[in-house]
């Protein structure tokens, strides 16, 4: 049974995540269940590996939470038009990366996978602060205006660049392993090891 909990904390995290889509704005409700998916997203990996009972399974499992929490997200900005088009063209970009990476992985080995790196991490982590951080600046300047709309852009700036570098970054050990499972989660743990 406990090599079970793992994926059922994931399978939890993307029924919470798919709840977010019934939210039209950031409410207490919506940060509420934006900060549980946060925590069994952090939890999830460690008690995998502390049980030993990692599985692939488990890693489409957190990545499919990490999908759902942060599309009903996108899904708020997009809904109150915070989201200058710009910014979406970008993230489409950086997903476009992200589907490429996963299909060299299918092409080389025949799975679809998508590499857990370095800078997966951080953005993982900074589209998670993305909510309280614009909640910040609308404490800071009056929202809407001009300065908050700003500020926003900066962020999506942020998190859009931290996104370009992680496709790249996931997109190029994808090329250069011949395991996508590679313990590898860096560049340049790639450029070390040759």
């Amino acid at each position: 049974m406990k090599k079970y909990i793992p994926n059922i904390i994931s399978s939890a995290r993307i029924i919470a995540g798919a709840s977010l889509f019934l939210f039209s704005d950031v409410t207490n409700g919506f940060i509420a269940l934006y900060v549980f998916c946060g925590i069994t997203d952090l939890i999830d990996g460690p008690i995998a590996r502390k049980l030993n009972a990692t599985s692939s399974i488990g890693a489409l499992l957190d990545t499919v939470g990490d999908i759902v929490t942060y599309m009903a997200f996108a899904k708020i900005l997009l809904v109150q038009k915070q989201v200058p088009k710009s910014i979406v063209i970008w993230m489409l970009g950086v997903a476009a990366i992200h589907l490429i990476a996963g299909l060299v992985s299918l092409i080389k080995v025949k799975k679809f996978y998508v590499v857990h790196s370095l800078f997966g991490k951080i953005l993982g982590g900074s589209v998670f602060v993305l909510p309280f951080a614009m909640w910040l600046a609308a404490m800071i300047v009056s929202k809407p205006s001009a300065q908050y709309d700003f500020i926003v852009y900066i962020l999506m700036a942020i998190v859009a660049t931290i996104g370009t570098i992680a496709g790249l970054e996931s997109l190029i050990i994808q090329i250069k392993t011949d395991d996508p499972q590679t313990p590898l989660k860096t560049i340049y743990g790639l450029i070390k090891s040759q």
